[in-house]
């Protein structure tokens, strides 16, 4: 299988605990968190596009595919990267893979990507998933494109939400990535995500105190 990958940022989510704010476009730094989260992932992906059921002109400046998902009822990341995969798959020069990060999560390894695809080298039928201190982040994960309808047929079910539940249906490599150090001595999850007003907080001051 010759592999080739579009990365894809996921922003689909309703941000419930964040009083209804698109996590992706809160102010972060100099910017907004989604453009954080691009640059990150721009670095090491040459392909990227956003999934997102927002509305895409929130987006426009980013000049990226915005993909809304094609389940209705917010059926959580899986959604997310059943539209991602069926988007990589229509394209002229289909991709064989997508790779996803989460739009909340700003922090993420610089080598997310080469990890990821290292793990499923020589399986590149396999899922490559991300953890950390012995804790899975499922949304970063590398994804065989081939697996949607499987995927599709899942989430028919509307009990089948959990990521973590259909990963552990199918063959998989977990990827594990350190807890970082930080200048002070704090430990510090570099998959750390946003999810309430305390934690884009507490990741500004970590942005700051990085910069």
């Amino acid at each position: 299988m010759t592999v080739r990958i579009a990365g894809i940022i996921l922003a689909g989510g309703q941000s419930r605990r964040m009083e209804g704010k698109d996590k992706a476009l809160l102010p972060f730094g100099d910017r907004r968190l989604i453009d954080h989260v691009l640059e990150r992932l721009s670095r090491q992906i040459d392909i990227v596009a956003l999934n997102s059921n927002g509305a895409p002109e929130h987006f426009a400046d980013l000049h990226l595919p915005v993909i809304p998902d094609d389940i209705s009822g917010f059926a959580g990341p899986l959604a997310g990267i059943l539209a991602a995969m069926e988007w990589a798959n229509r394209q002229p020069t289909p991709f064989s893979h997508i790779l996803t990060v989460a739009a909340d999560s700003p922090f993420f390894p610089d080598d997310l990507v080469r990890t990821l695809r290292r793990s499923i080298a020589e399986t590149p039928g396999h899922i490559g998933v991300a953890a950390s201190g012995d804790r899975l982040h499922p949304v970063f994960g590398l994804w065989p494109v081939f697996l949607r309808t499987d995927l599709r047929h899942w989430l028919s079910d509307a009990k089948n939400r959990r990521v973590v539940a259909w990963i552990e249906g199918h063959p998989h490599k977990i990827a594990e990535f350190p807890i970082v150090t930080t200048q002070s001595g704090a430990l510090f999850d570099p998959f750390f995500n946003i999810n309430t007003p305390q934690d884009i907080a507490d990741a500004r001051q970590r942005w700051t105190a990085l910069q």
